[in-house]
């Protein structure tokens, strides 16, 4: 892989499959790096690396300082994120409705190894779709508040999405996302949530629910190759090594029960997907052909060409010499990712409004609407 890759993002992915190795870099080295590793909020998870392995006094003063800032930064925005997941289980105690906490948090109520170091910017949860109204009404009464957005993206988000409007905390200004399912209702991907509730577990020493690792997983898959547009997700990748790794490791039987899950689920492409990079990327131990045994898989065309597509996507462009086919790849993934969450006669007008908003002066697109 690292031979086919530009010298940026090889410097980059040697930095985080083997940061012993960054000790041999030299200053030029270094400013590239800082700045790939904020653009895809890795910064403190590589400070947490070198940490761990007592290396950040081995690298250059300057270096070193910015890194340790970006561990002090994401170890306050952990705290500030535990203590806000806290008030939220506060404002709903006095409800059954069971609620399961997703992404970032739920990695480090886990003790996943990607949870180290990471930049919290929002709390995911989900709870049961017959229990949104309840869950946001509850909410809304004990201090949060929508963003103001428009009438178009408040229809986006109830009709076609998998998750309400975001919520803000008037005082403490955090931001939560309810989901009621893990992909979009509008997508070709119809998930029965009530497997992903029925095996939720609960980490020891926390009184909160996470998936259960193989949801966990598919979850994360789901997330990169069916939700999101890849450009800048290369975090997102590093989260599902991860998961795999750790999960692989302590369960001799995670391959099976995941691939048996994926194939309940009809997740088989995102995994295969998910499976197919991680390994490509960053190495991943996946026993033999396992993907393989999935019902559904992508076609032999799709996955030649998103194996050109997807790791020019997923690396940051260069900050100086960002490359034309680097956009070309973000833009085709950025087609894909709405034409398999959306239907056409749902999908064309969505993307004459989008179009609509940026050339109409005066008009601007809600952060939300990056879809």
């Amino acid at each position: 892989m690292t031979r086919n890759l530009p010298d940026h993002h090889r410097l980059l992915l040697n930095a985080l499959n083997n940061p012993a190795s960054v000790v041999e870099y030299k200053i030029p080295d270094w400013e590239l790096l800082l700045r790939l590793v904020r653009r895809v909020k890795l910064l403190g998870f590589l400070a947490a690396e070198l940490e761990r392995r007592d290396l950040l006094d081995k690298i250059p003063v300057r270096a070193a300082n910015q890194l340790r800032s970006g561990l002090i930064r994401a170890k306050k925005l952990q705290q500030l994120a535990h203590w806000e997941l806290n008030r939220i289980a506060s404002a709903l105690k006095d409800t059954p409705v069971p609620m399961i906490v997703l992404k970032g948090a739920a990695y480090a109520l886990a003790k996943l190894p990607s949870a180290e170091g990471r930049y919290f910017v929002d709390l995911d949860i989900m709870v049961p779709k017959e229990s949104l109204d309840q869950v946001e009404a509850l909410l809304l009464k004990k201090g949060w508040r929508h963003r103001d957005i428009s009438a178009y993206d408040e229809r986006y988000y109830r009709a076609w999405s998998h998750e309400i409007p975001a919520l803000i905390h008037r005082e403490r200004e955090t931001e939560i996302d309810i989901h009621h399912t893990i992909a979009p209702v509008t997508s070709r991907v119809k998930i029965d949530t009530c497997h992903l509730f029925d095996d939720a577990m609960t980490p020891s020493h926390t009184n909160y629910k996470i998936l259960c690792p193989v949801d966990m997983v598919l979850h994360c898959a789901v997330n990169l190759f069916q939700n999101n547009e890849l450009a800048d997700d290369l975090r997102d990748l590093l989260d599902l090594h991860g998961s795999l790794a750790v999960f692989g490791n302590e369960d001799p039987g995670f391959w099976r029960k995941l691939i048996e899950r994926a194939n309940q689920l009809c997740l088989g492409k995102p995994l295969f997907y998910g499976i197919q990079f991680s390994r490509l990327v960053f190495q991943t131990p996946v026993p033999g052909n396992v993907e393989n045994e999935l019902n559904e898989k992508p076609s032999i065309f799709s996955r030649s060409i998103m194996h050109f597509l997807v790791p020019p996507a997923l690396f940051p462009l260069h900050p100086d010499k960002p490359s034309k086919y680097a956009r070309l790849a973000r833009f085709l993934l950025y087609l894909r990712s709405h034409w398999i969450r959306m239907p056409l006669h749902l999908l064309l007008p969505h993307l004459a409004y989008k179009c609509y908003l940026m050339v109409v002066p005066g008009k601007t697109v809600a952060k939300e609407l990056g879809r």
